[in-house]
């Protein structure tokens, strides 16, 4: 958490105030240095005027700082960014109160560890910048999604209005006139009351799209294959006149958001019942494997596939590689399946035969996580 307004304008004062000279010499020193805690936080007492300009830090947002939460160290970063390797330089100083090349302790008149000077390379620099352009990426981006999302709210609200007034009329129309209507003019009311509720259907996966990327997320141990269970059996309740041969691996678990799991699998395993329907052996397979070390979910059904050509577009929104009445749907769905993977640090993908099937992939983290 960054310090207080108050803290801020004490500097090293606001954590454990040194000799008076102590936070000048750094100011002004000419190499990329921090003075950081004697603790696992490793929190930042002083930083250099260097350091500063060359991080594009303001002070106030600095001090007082866990050094890792600057220094990007999530799942990857310690194969990529070296972060892992720090972390364990400076615990091994904090251990040891032996100096390396790039930290050195400093002791109080009691002699206990009271400080770590660190002295940034040329790498870490690089990575410190890399990781201020995507916090401020990241930002941008959010407040577009977050735009976006503000639109989608109103412009359903708009569109529900009049959408219901068109309904309503018709109704009313078809009440009013009742036995004098000829069969044309059923034809068209009754095509009206179609459309209606198919762009009610459009508007419902907007927002169900605006939702899926402001839900919040609580990750926790989720029994995936419980969830993958509940959604067939509430599928099988919904045309109990098909037979479909769903085989659900036991002990899939993920960590990850249990409500936007449960998203992800009813809008998959649904595809996958909608597109096996002309199939009289229809089957769908939940599963899981690894790859590189990584749990992959994989929805597997034997459908009417499609052309992998196509692939790239199949998790775009209001997209539809097939059509007619029996593959309803506003091609929303699965956008908001990748939205969710996204969110999660997954990534979801797809592999397909025409008659043959598809087979949906996605993983709910990213490498090493």
């Amino acid at each position: 958490m960054p310090p207080s307004r108050h803290h801020r304008g004490r500097g090293l004062a606001a954590v454990e105030a040194p000799h008076p000279d102590f936070e000048l010499l750094f100011r002004s020193a000419p190499s990329l240095l921090v003075v950081l805690d004697a603790a696992p936080g490793f929190r930042i007492l002083a930083a250099s005027d260097a350091y500063l300009r060359a991080t594009r830090s303001a002070r106030e947002s600095v001090l007082g700082r866990p050094f890792f939460e600057a220094y990007p160290e999530t799942g990857e970063g310690p194969r990529v960014t070296g972060a892992g390797s720090l972390r364990s330089a400076l615990e091994r100083v904090l251990a040891s109160g032996r100096a390396d090349a790039l930290n050195t302790p400093v002791r109080g008149p009691d002699g206990r560890l009271r400080y770590i000077i660190h002295r940034i390379d040329a790498l870490e620099l690089e990575v410190l910048r890399g990781a201020r352009e995507r916090d401020e990426a990241l930002r941008e981006m959010r407040a577009a999604q977050d735009a976006l999302d503000s639109f989608v709210h109103s412009a359903a609200h708009d569109l529900r209005a009049p959408l219901h007034a068109i309904d309503g009329s018709c109704r009313m129309y078809e009440e009013l006139q009742g036995p004098s209507l000829n069969g044309e003019t059923r034809r068209l009311l009754a095509r009206i009351g179609v459309n209606v509720n198919r762009m009610e259907n459009i508007i419902e996966g907007l927002l169900g799209l605006s939702r899926a990327g402001r839900i919040h997320m609580a990750r926790k141990r989720v029994d995936v294959t419980a969830i993958a269970k509940h959604v067939v059996a509430k599928l099988h309740n919904h045309e109990p006149e098909r037979f479909v041969a769903v085989d659900v691996a036991e002990g899939l678990e993920a960590w990850a958001d249990e409500s936007l799991v449960s998203i992800v699998l009813e809008h998959v395993i649904a595809n996958a019942w909608k597109f096996t329907r002309r199939r009289p052996d229809a089957r769908i397979v939940v599963g899981m494997r690894s790859l590189a070390g990584q749990q992959v979910f994989e929805v597997r059904d034997n459908g009417v596939g499609f052309d992998m050509a196509h692939a790239d577009r199949l998790f775009a929104p209001f997209v539809r590689l097939h059509d007619g009445p029996e593959y309803e749907g506003h091609g929303i769905g699965l956008a908001s399946v990748k939205r969710i993977v996204e969110r999660h640090g997954g990534e979801i993908w797809a592999e397909s035969q025409v008659d043959r099937g598809t087979t949906i992939h996605f993983t709910l983290s990213g490498p090493g996580i």
